[in-house]
């Protein structure tokens, strides 16, 4: 599952949309995926797929759904921007995309074989309206005191998993490199956040990160907010820039567009 070449940063919108290939989730109709990052040991990978038709069958790998555009119904219950889905393997699922179709950032824990004709059953999914859950202040910084307006939402924590959006307010920015001993895997929903000498993550950006890597410093002009998936609970190391590497002077620069 996170056996996977580093990734940092990529724009969705740059890649191709692909079809689903045999026996994989959202082949059936006009079904397209864009692949993020895959591990290449287990098959596990990482899309963003476009839905367009009814899609019947039982998923075999474990999964979390967040829906980023369209909506429609899974297994009857509505869904629409901004719902978080998690999907035992071996789930039965029946989706119907609504008119505008239904657009979801896909993490599979396995290959994303997708069959109608499997045994299954629909109890292994439950269905999250973020937008009802309330912000908390964010934990993933230790004992050091993060600037006011650092946010986030729990969606997932158990001992295979840690999932959860992150906010930051506009004007928000943590002025340190930080590296975390988690991998991290993270997507863009809106807004903008300087990743230090990296450049601006914009929505649709992604990034899958492997523990201990240095990042940052972090600025946020706009606010931002992002869905984040990690192997466990996220803390933080923290060290001082390098010559050139302060935020407001990386910011002068990644933000002239």
């Amino acid at each position: 599952m996170w056996e996977r070449p580093d990734v940092d940063f990529i724009d969705t919108s740059e890649l191709p949309w692909l079809q689903p290939g045999e026996g994989e989730f959202g082949l059936a109709g006009g079904g397209r995926k864009r692949l993020l990052s895959r591990d290449a040991a287990d098959g596990a990978e990482t899309a963003v797929q476009r839905i367009v038709d009814r899609q019947v069958g039982v998923l075999a790998a474990e999964a979390d759904l967040y829906v980023i555009g369209g909506g429609g119904t899974v297994n009857g219950t509505p869904v629409d921007v901004n719902y978080y889905l998690h999907v035992d393997a071996g789930t039965r699922l029946e989706i119907q995309p609504g008119v505008r179709g239904l657009v979801l950032y896909c993490g599979f824990w396995g290959p994303p074989a997708f069959s109608e004709d499997a045994d299954g059953d629909g109890g292994g999914l439950t269905v999250t309206r973020t937008e009802s859950l309330k912000w908390e202040p964010a934990t993933w910084s230790g004992e050091v005191q993060l600037d006011p307006g650092a946010m986030l939402k729990m969606l997932r924590r158990d001992d295979r998993a840690f999932i959860y959006l992150a906010a930051m307010m506009p004007g928000w920015r943590s002025e340190q490199e930080e590296s975390h001993p988690v991998y991290e895997e993270s997507f863009k929903i809106y807004g903008d956040v300087l990743m230090g000498s990296r450049g601006v993550m914009r929505e649709g950006s992604y990034f899958f990160r492997s523990p201990d890597v240095f990042h940052g410093p972090l600025y946020s002009r706009g606010g931002t907010m992002s869905f984040i998936r990690s192997d466990a609970a996220t803390t933080t190391t923290y060290r001082d820039p390098g010559p050139g590497g302060a935020w407001d002077e990386l910011a002068r620069h990644a933000y002239v567009d």
